[in-house]
């Protein structure tokens, strides 16, 4: 084997002992998406749906619009057994899915 190859290997071994999260996620964390419904220009809040139909608010109507997909990195608040609690930790812009007013 070329030295390439042996450390490589090493690194990815290393990963796999070291970071068993990577794969298996991060405690409480999860994903969800989601689209921004409505925006309240007044307040600075963006209204998101997810397909579940649950309604959430994040601050900073900057540059989103009514249509926009979002990402979503959700935080189960140690309660993985409701979702009423959770919070919204990251959101990212997804695509545009052409919602009208």
């Amino acid at each position: 084997m070329t030295k390439l190859t042996v450390i490589v290997c090493a690194v990815i071994v290393t990963m796999c002992v070291v970071f068993p999260c990577m794969a298996e996620g991060i405690e409480g964390y999860y994903p969800r998406t989601a689209v921004v419904t409505d925006l309240d220009y007044d307040n600075d809040l963006v209204i998101i749906t997810d397909w579940a139909g649950l309604d959430w608010v994040m601050e900073g109507i900057e540059d989103w619009q009514v249509g926009d997909l979002v990402s979503l990195l959700m935080y189960d608040n140690d309660t993985p057994d409701t979702i009423f609690d959770d919070e919204i930790v990251m959101a990212y812009y997804g695509g545009w899915i052409g919602l009208e007013d």
